[in-house]
């Protein structure tokens, strides 16, 4: 049998593990929308450089996304 103590480690545990797949599942889903959306503006003729400045913003080298903006002037 388990005593109390046990028992309780054994929720903390779970309520961690139970946080930890909620965030990967977000973090995944929000990663495959943002895809999604990328394709999509390609796909009706958007360049896709300035799409991946758009929607990835601080992801993408911030070098290229300021040098495309200023050319876009």
């Amino acid at each position: 049998m388990m005593d109390s103590n046990s028992k309780t480690m054994l929720s903390v545990l779970g309520m961690a593990l139970a946080f930890l797949i909620t965030v990967i599942v977000c973090l995944t889903l929000s990663g495959f929308d943002r895809r999604d959306k990328w394709e999509k503006a390609v796909s009706n003729g958007a360049d896709p450089m300035v799409t991946s400045c758009a929607l990835y913003g601080a992801d993408t080298s911030t070098a290229i996304c300021t040098i495309l903006a200023q050319n876009r002037k």
